[in-house]
């Protein structure tokens, strides 16, 4: 009886100590994004990833399509976008470029 005891107990404090990762593993994703203007919405989904803002700045957690093609769809869903970057990895003015260009102007006119 006492070992079931300290088991539970085992499990609860691990439970404890490792929620605030996983809180932290939302905030600050695999996939961290700077929009040009606010998007409006605190939170979204763009290609099954829900994208997580606050402001201006987004971050969602790994997805699994290139980084170039996850950059064009926040584009296209939320509007231009200022800086992407994917893991360590940044995307240059000429990728964040054609990224934006995939930005549908008459979507985002709709949805203000």
């Amino acid at each position: 009886m006492v070992r079931i005891a300290a088991l539970l107990f085992a499990f609860a404090a691990s439970l404890t100590v490792l929620s605030p990762a996983a809180v932290a593993q939302t905030t600050n994703g695999y996939y961290g994004v700077t929009l040009a203007a606010e998007p409006g919405v605190a939170k979204t989904v763009v290609r099954g990833m829900l994208l997580a803002c606050n402001g201006a700045s987004c971050s969602a957690a790994e997805g699994t399509s290139r980084p170039a093609v996850i950059c064009a769809s926040i584009a296209r869903e939320l509007g231009p976008v200022t800086s992407f970057r994917a893991g360590e990895a940044t995307l240059d003015g000429e990728a964040l470029a054609k990224c934006n260009a995939k930005a549908d102007t008459t979507k985002l006119a709709a949805r203000r």
